[in-house]
């Protein structure tokens, strides 16, 4: 601004990018050192040993660290993606130490004097569940990775490699640096039975014996079991799904939908009018500044509030303080536009045929029509009105009579009011462009126009209003071509709804309307986008359960099992939905790559309980006491692994923080925290009750169906002797 060809100007800055970017990954860091924090202190009430509770962190900062170095040699920035994988990694790293540990100190209670052997025992009890758990939460990545790319998979492929680094990380640490350690240390003494915890150890284990006692306990517990299944369709008929919601940030785009072109100083007092109006209650409508841009057909503000922290009033209430007062105009009718988390589109509709002046007025039908649907606001066609024009329509009888064609007749017209260029002009000062046009006092009125004289092939001159007709009528400013077709695009804004919740009833009006042949009408690429987002997220997510059957299948050589830990992701997705609809959260692409992560996480409770309970099967003992014991057993461990990843998210689901900071279009972390908060939360629950229950079903199952095999073939020979 010193510079002298700068003088007078003033410089603003309206939006920063980079702050934005900044002010998250500082939310980012401070949300995951609080997470960080809370975890190691409940994992400090379960354990009530400081020098435990070390050796099981340690895996906190080494597995980070090792994070970090690998993302530097793979080229891959901290960025929000990646440290919000980080941040997510944080609750789960101490879980495979939490299990190996415990393992370890429970066989050191049974072999005191012999601390290295029982480290080696415990260790070698819990490996293979330790590998498919950290496996299983790395595996539904593959996806993701190597699947379809959508901007969502694009983004997540940085939160894949942050979270599986860090778990492999952990995993190592866990079955070399933590034995080593809790080898050399003194076992904690063991929990005494009237503790609370031991308590609540005892009631879960009379809870279990009695859902195996007798046949109809086991047909009660599967009765509650559909039961929670079928609580499920009361959260999701309740929720909002929305999977790019409509964002209404700190800062408020209004736009003024100009109707045809002006003089820029029309335009500027229009503008003005709305700029004084907003500065005459700055403070009731907590903004900051106000910038503007203006030109003959367009103009729009943009309002610059306080930060959400100094706020004093909600974004949607400065909306409807904004727009219940809003001075009018003549020249347009201002509206905010909203844009959509993700980068999406909003609500459109597309209107497609072969004449442009038909979609034109069937776009003002379709606005009619909208405009009775509850839920959207501000109706238009997209590029507001057109621009007026004059239009010459020849009477080609009567030029033909006077021998002129429309060819001639729109020669004139153009040399008329646009001239024609004749040959340059070579002088002794170098060329000169020559014109040939009409004055500007002769063509400002559609009579002079009327009256432009044109000349017969005998030279008799006739006046243009006797061959045409003259008519000021609204032009088309554009053609506009979607998908090869010609369309016209309505758009609107949402008013405290979703596309999805107004979708039924836009289908209802369009598909009542009578188009006339070769038109008709579909949603626009807002609705496609989240069509597409959501099938893709569904097939990863399918994908990636199929993925984990797999591995579990492959680490136990059975498919029995396998399927009654599986059961957990169904138990979770109930809880992610009733979390949800009790928090009044909506389902958004940051609730399905929640999802995405859940599935990994959660198999890994079913995975430690079974494990177990096959090793004591193993050992001698009868199903259902090792089915009572494995639980016994491997409560606390389980409790702790999932209080641990929960605490470690809290501080991220109830923030505000978003991807890129308060920028419009950025969506906030808390739906994907909440939902593997919920998710994980009531599948714990469940799993713990159920995953035994189902465990013994298929157990029976299974033996019912070797019993039938082995009288199959006892009876084959007989019956063939027989012949």
């Amino acid at each position: 601004t010193d510079h002298p060809q700068m003088a007078g100007i003033q410089l603003f800055e309206l939006e920063s990018a980079a702050d934005g970017v900044t002010s998250s990954l500082s939310e980012l860091l401070k949300a995951g050192a609080l997470g960080a924090s809370l975890a190691f202190i409940v994992l400090f009430l379960f354990l009530r040993n400081l020098t435990t509770t070390g050796i099981v962190v340690l895996a906190v900062p080494f597995s980070v660290l090792i994070t970090l170095g690998a993302m530097y040699f793979l080229g891959i920035s901290l960025n929000v993606m990646s440290m919000m994988g980080l941040i997510l990694a944080v609750g789960m790293l101490v879980d495979n130490g939490v299990v190996v540990t415990e393992s370890i100190f429970r066989y050191r209670t049974m072999m005191p004097d012999q601390p290295h052997k029982a480290t080696l025992a415990g260790v070698r009890e819990v490996w293979l569940a330790v590998i498919a758990g950290t496996l299983t939460s790395i595996i539904v990545f593959v996806p993701v990775v190597f699947g379809a790319k959508v901007d969502i998979t694009v983004f997540l492929t940085h939160v894949a490699i942050a979270i599986c680094v860090a778990l492999t990380a952990s995993l190592l640490i866990a079955q070399t640096l933590i034995p080593m350690l809790a080898a050399r240390i003194r076992a904690p003494a063991p929990r005494p039975a009237a503790s609370v915890l031991g308590r609540f150890t005892e009631r879960y284990v009379r809870t279990i014996t009695w859902t195996l006692a007798r046949p109809r306990n086991r047909w009660l517990t599967a009765g509650a079991m559909l039961l929670v299944v079928a609580s499920a369709i009361l959260p999701i008929k309740l929720m909002t799904f929305d999977m790019f919601p409509q964002e209404a940030g700190r800062k408020l785009l209004l736009e003024y939908h100009i109707e045809g072109k002006h003089p820029v100083d029309r335009t500027e007092a229009a503008v003005d009018l709305i700029e004084d109006y907003l500065y005459a209650n700055r403070e009731a409508f907590d903004i900051r500044n106000v910038y503007s841009y203006y030109a003959e057909e367009r103009a729009q503000s943009t309002l610059l509030l306080v930060p959400e922290e100094e706020a004093t009033v909600k974004t949607s209430e400065i909306i409807e303080r904004v727009m219940e007062n809003l001075p009018e105009i003549v020249i347009g009718n201002p509206s905010f536009k909203f844009d959509q988390q993700g980068g999406s589109e909003g609500f459109s509709i597309q209107v497609t045929g072969e004449s442009t002046e038909v979609l034109k007025q069937l776009s003002r039908e379709v606005v009619r029509l909208l405009e009775s649907v509850e839920g959207l606001a501000d109706v238009r066609p997209e590029g507001g009105t057109s621009d007026m024009e004059i239009q010459v329509q020849v009477d080609r009888k009567r030029a033909a009579l006077l021998g002129l064609d429309p060819e001639t007749v729109a020669r004139a017209v153009s040399v008329a009011l646009r001239g024609e260029k004749l040959r340059d002009f070579r002088g002794e000062d170098g060329e000169v462009d020559v014109r040939l046009a009409f004055r500007a006092s002769d063509r400002q009125s559609l009579e002079q126009l009327s009256d432009l004289p044109l000349y017969t092939a005998d030279g008799e001159r006739v006046p243009l209003g006797s061959v045409a007709r003259l008519e000021i009528v609204s032009g088309l400013q554009e053609i506009q071509r979607l998908d090869r077709k010609t369309a016209a695009v309505v758009i609107a804004n949402l008013n405290d709804t979703s596309k999805e919740e107004v979708q039924p009833e836009v289908e209802r009006l369009l598909n009542a309307y009578s188009f006339p042949p070769g038109y008709g009408w579909k949603f626009g690429r807002g609705f496609e986008q989240a069509d597409e987002t959501q099938q893709i997220m569904v097939q990863n997510i399918l994908l990636g359960v199929a993925l984990i059957f797999l591995v579990m299948a492959a680490l136990f050589e059975s498919t029995t099992y396998p399927l009654c830990i599986i059961t957990s992701i169904a138990f979770s997705f109930i809880g992610v939905f009733w979390f949800f609809f009790l928090t009044g959260t909506t389902f958004s692409f940051m609730a399905m790559i929640g999802l995405m992560i859940l599935i990994g996480v959660v198999v890994n409770n079913g995975i430690v309980l079974v494990d177990h309970i096959n090793n004591l099967r193993r050992g001698g003992m009868p199903r259902n006491e090792a089915v009572v014991q494995g639980g016994r057993d491997r409560l606390r461990p389980i409790l702790m692994t999932v209080a641990t990843t929960i605490v470690g998210l809290i501080p991220l689901a109830v923030s505000t923080t978003k991807v890129g900071g308060d920028s419009i279009g950025w969506p906030a972390y808390f739906p994907m925290a909440r939902a593997i908060i919920g998710g994980l939360a009531f599948s714990t629950v469940t799993s713990l009750l159920l995953v035994p229950f189902i465990y013994v079903l298929l157990d029976d199952l299974q033996r019912w169906g070797r019993k039938v095999m082995a009288t199959a073939r006892r009876d084959t020979p007989a019956a063939a002797s027989g012949l």
